[in-house]
């Protein structure tokens, strides 16, 4: 069982750094990015304008407008839009423009929106393409209703949205604003709207770095015991034990003094001894196998179990990456070692 929880555990974390590099990458991108860019700002006229006056004559008061227009609305102001009086009705769906002299339906069309996208952006570029849309998408999805979408020759890629019905501009979208909102995407794990922050993937991430931790202080835990204590001897005894390592691929016996508690294969590359191993002693490729004589033959655990036959096992092999050091020892080693000459 613990054997399943540390593999589990591994790829886990694995899963679990690999979501906080793209945390820290794409917060290190966000916060390097220049708001006055990603907004449009920086090429956007933000000339304070005054008011223009309504012109004298006779207007039509809210309650003469159509009623068809008025049902369900939200609000109704009066207003100067493009040199003529207009009474803006605001609806849930998005807002209409009528004309406050006889009440009928002012529509933005391709050319007024050209002309509003040409007033507002102060970049270098010409219009290149400008093509009718239904918000919300993907880069108008906080407006509504349908729009005009001017595109610039400019190197930032502009994009300006004007409302189809009221002729206000509803996003200024660049290519800074593009990458930005990837990475946000990214940082929030919310790979549809890109909006929300507490989506069910985020929750999940949440609950599993919860879980990692939980289980990494349990194999925290379980992977102490007594032989880790050894340092605190006081009462004398020796600390050390006395490792002899025989086979037929060493031209004579190599000893080695290791600290009495400790991992005996991790010890031993501590001396420039190395086993063969695939995993560095994780327990997971089951080479770095040793046999071990009758009277000094260690309890096998469950990793062993799982990668040493039932045959071996019984002739006295056992994986050092699983063993401690407890008393002198001699081991005879199949595979041979790669030693510093001792």
């Amino acid at each position: 069982m613990m054997r399943f929880l540390k593999k589990l555990h591994k790829w886990i974390g694995l899963l679990i750094g690999l979501q906080v590099l793209l945390w820290v990458l794409s917060g290190l991108v966000i916060s390097l990015l220049d708001p006055a860019r990603v907004s449009g700002r920086q090429w956007a006229d933000t000339t304070p304008h005054e008011p223009e006056p309504l012109p004298p004559g006779l207007l039509l008061e809210p309650g003469e407008l159509p009623a068809s227009q008025l049902a369900d609305a939200l609000s109704v102001s009066l207003m100067v839009s493009r040199g003529i009086p207009v009474y803006t009705i605001r609806h849930t769906a998005g807002d209409t423009l009528l004309s406050a002299v006889d009440g009928s339906v002012i529509v933005t069309g391709k050319a007024d929106a050209e002309k509003l996208a040409k007033e507002d952006f102060t970049g270098d570029g010409d219009i290149i393409e400008t093509t009718a849309g239904l918000a919300p998408g993907m880069e108008t999805r906080d407006s509504s209703g349908p729009y005009w979408k001017v595109s610039f020759s400019d190197t930032a890629g502009t994009a300006i949205y004007i409302s189809a019905a009221s002729g206000e501009i509803l996003e200024r979208r660049n290519s800074f604003w593009r990458l930005r909102d990837f990475f946000w995407m990214l940082h929030i794990m919310d790979y549809t709207g890109r909006e929300d922050f507490n989506n069910p993937l985020v929750i999940t991430m949440a609950l599993v770095a919860l879980w990692l931790g939980i289980s990494g202080f349990l194999l925290l835990f379980g992977s102490f015991s007594r032989h880790d204590f050894y340092f605190l001897n006081l009462a004398g005894k020796r600390a050390y034990a006395m490792v002899t390592l025989v086979g037929p691929a060493l031209e004579k016996p190599c000893q080695v003094r290791l600290r009495k508690g400790s991992n005996l294969f991790l010890s031993l590359a501590s001396h420039d001894i190395d086993l063969p191993s695939l995993c560095g002693g994780g327990g997971e490729c089951g080479r770095c196998k040793v046999k071990m004589e009758a009277g000094q033959l260690p309890a096998e655990n469950a990793t062993e179990r799982d990668l040493i036959p039932r045959q071996l096992r019984d002739k006295g092999y056992r994986l050092a990456c699983q063993q401690r050091v407890e008393n002198d020892i001699t081991m005879h080693v199949p595979g041979g070692t790669s030693t510093d000459g001792r």
